[in-house]
């Protein structure tokens, strides 16, 4: 029986409250979350160390919602806990915009506007390469002086010939000697301080190294990555000399310039290994505060509902959370397409994501001082999770159920993680990505009408084969994709590869007992999916990308699906639970006070229904 509340409740109130809260919840979340990937790539990590942060974050929420949610309701501080892991979810992601100024391989607001949606973002892959062949790009911050050469922004490119045939001027005098090797050895001194080796500068001459400096000046990313690791006094320094010695072009002897080119690509692979550790470790303690809000929310409401009986409302909610997935990643990436430096403050236009997510969560975490909780715990009422366990993981038909779902975790996260990134390499524009978000939302509301008929007609096992095959040629068309945009017929897909596979697996019967163990089977087999198989596919499809390219990850993903679908069918074929249809009675003579795990809460309206 529920247990009697002191106090009147309002339920419209609390009715609109918990929507409310689960929109703007939803709506923050969906802001910067589906494309904090695409961030991580900004600041110019690897496929391999985004893959390894997403896991470690994905680990860090498995391990520590359910412990954060168990103490608050052992100090009754659900609101308190609640509030907190908002606030510090806040303090987790805002922080991450102030890693541009760090990173090596953000550039200038300025500079990333005039090439905005003309390429894609640059790997860190990518070498430098140095072909004298090549057209000379000189940057306009480390060209002389007094040079000839056109100083236009971002750069002009113009060919050897053209240096050498304008370059107008004599070889300095005696009276300047001493000054002018001053200045060389400052510059030599520079060198030296970016990592090449001393032997080898100190017996190079001024046009020795202004020759190799031409070479260098072909790659626009080296000239870059080396101004990042000059100060301002030593980019005087390099003007000085330039101006000084890049009168006379001489060829007296071929010294290598791959030492310094070396060197420079050291400081900057470094300086990402630094970045990657920063990031890691922010988003692992982050995740170990804020990650019990959504299980602290819920588990709140589903409390608060069956204290006043009134179980029907619960899961409504969740539609205002799919209305927030439909429209905000279509807004934020509208906006972000259609700015030049984030309405012209400096800012880089990927922030807004940021800026975006802070203000929906900041309304969220006011709401939180009025969301409906329990008014006292449900003492009579002990963890279900136990049985659940047994539930899943001592019958066949559940172990084979988790297994199924830890496989589809495991591409899920693939897909979650490198979609964005490959929509980018075809130089698609951030509404493409927020356009998939919105018709894979779009397709969720669709099926769900559908869903109880299909299982009925094709059963459970039917339909989760139905879903790996769907999945599997999901993949396989990502694989082939020639455009963005042919992307988004099928996310359609969306709404049978995990809409409905979910639907299907949670309304089985072997899953299906009462109200509080239902609960605790579905935070079982969650757990299944997005944590332990999205942790570990992340972990593994970062360095599969890295090591065979996007394609063959979807590839051999899309194998893999279509591999289980026949092993899966087979074995849920010999795993049909027994039917038990007769009324346990011996449950009628025992008491609450006594029952255990195993005894469900609405033993007399189970029976009835089994009879």
């Amino acid at each position: 029986m529920p247990v009697e509340i002191t106090e009147p409740v309002n339920l419209t109130r609390s009715l609109f409250l918990c929507n409310l809260f689960s929109f703007f919840f939803s709506a923050s979340k969906s802001c910067l979350l589906p494309f904090l990937t695409i961030y991580l790539r900004i600041l110019g990590l690897t496929a391999t160390q985004t893959g390894f942060i997403i896991g470690a974050k994905t680990f860090s929420t498995f391990i520590f919602a359910p412990l954060w949610s168990k103490c608050a309701i052992q100090f009754h501080r659900r609101r308190l806990v609640l509030m907190i892991a908002l606030f510090m979810m806040a303090v987790t992601y805002l922080p991450l915009t102030l890693l541009t100024n760090i990173s090596p391989s953000v550039k200038s607001c300025d500079s990333q506007s005039t090439q905005k949606n003309s390429q894609p973002l640059p790997t860190t892959e990518s070498p430098i390469h140095i072909n004298s062949t090549h057209s000379l790009a000189v940057t306009h911050n480390l060209m002389p002086k007094n040079s000839t050469i056109s100083p236009s922004f971002p750069y002009t490119t113009v060919s050897p010939a053209t240096v050498s045939s304008t370059v107008v001027g004599t070889v300095p005098t005696k009276e300047k000697k001493n000054d002018e090797d001053e200045v060389l050895n400052q510059v030599k001194d520079i060198l030296v301080g970016i990592g090449m080796n001393k032997d080898k500068v100190k017996v190079l001459t001024a046009d020795d190294i202004f020759k190799q400096y031409l070479k260098l000046a072909e790659d626009k990313e080296a000239v870059d990555s080396l101004k990042k690791y000059l100060s301002e006094d030593e980019k005087a320094v390099m003007r000085d000399f330039l101006s000084r010695y890049g009168v006379s072009v001489r060829r007296r002897r071929e010294i290598s310039w791959e030492n310094m080119r070396d060197a420079v690509h050291e400081k900057l692979e470094q300086a990402k290994q630094n970045l990657f550790i920063v990031v890691l470790v922010i988003l692992i303690v982050g995740e170990a505060f804020c990650s019990p809000v959504e299980k602290i929310a819920d588990d709140s409401w589903f409390e608060f509902l069956e204290q006043i009986d009134d179980m029907e409302k619960y899961g409504k909610h969740r539609i205002w959370s799919s209305l927030a997935n439909m429209f905000f990643p279509v807004i934020v990436t509208l906006v972000v397409d259609n700015t030049t430096c984030l309405f012209d403050l400096k800012v880089y236009p990927f922030m807004f994501h940021f800026y975006a997510f802070g203000a929906l969560l900041g309304i969220t975490f006011l709401i939180s001082f009025l969301y409906p909780v329990p008014s006292a715990p449900k003492s009579k009422y002990k963890s279900k999770l136990g049985t659940a366990l047994r539930k899943v993981c001592c019958t066949c038909g559940g172990l084979l159920y988790m297994l199924t779902l830890v496989i589809m975790g495991f591409i899920f996260a693939s897909h979650s993680n490198f979609l964005f990134w490959l929509i980018q390499d075809l130089k698609g524009k951030e509404i493409t990505m927020g356009l998939c978000i919105l018709v894979a939302s779009l397709s969720e509301l669709v099926v769900l009408v559908f869903s109880s008929r299909l299982v009925k007609v094709l059963g459970n096992g039917g339909m989760i084969s139905i879903s790996l095959l769907c999945l599997a040629g999901r993949l396989l068309y990502y694989s082939y994709l020639w455009t963005p945009w042919a992307v988004l017929p099928v996310e359609i897909f969306h709404a049978v590869t995990h809409t409905m596979m979910w639907f299907v697996v949670l309304s089985n019967k072997a899953f299906r007992v009462s109200p509080t163990i239902d609960r605790a089977i579905r935070s079982v087999l969650s757990s299944a999916y997005f944590g332990v198989g999205f942790g570990v596919g992340s972990l593994v499809s970062g360095v599969m990308y890295d090591q065979y390219g996007i394609r063959i990850l979807f590839r051999a993903l899309s194998i893999l699906s279509v591999g289980w679908c026949p092993v899966f069918f087979l074995l849920q074929k010999c795993c049909h639970p027994k039917q038990d249809n007769e009324i346990k009675y011996t449950r009628l003579l025992q008491s609450d006070d006594h029952s255990d795990d195993d005894v469900e809460d609405d033993w007399l309206e189970h029976a009835l229904k089994d009879r």
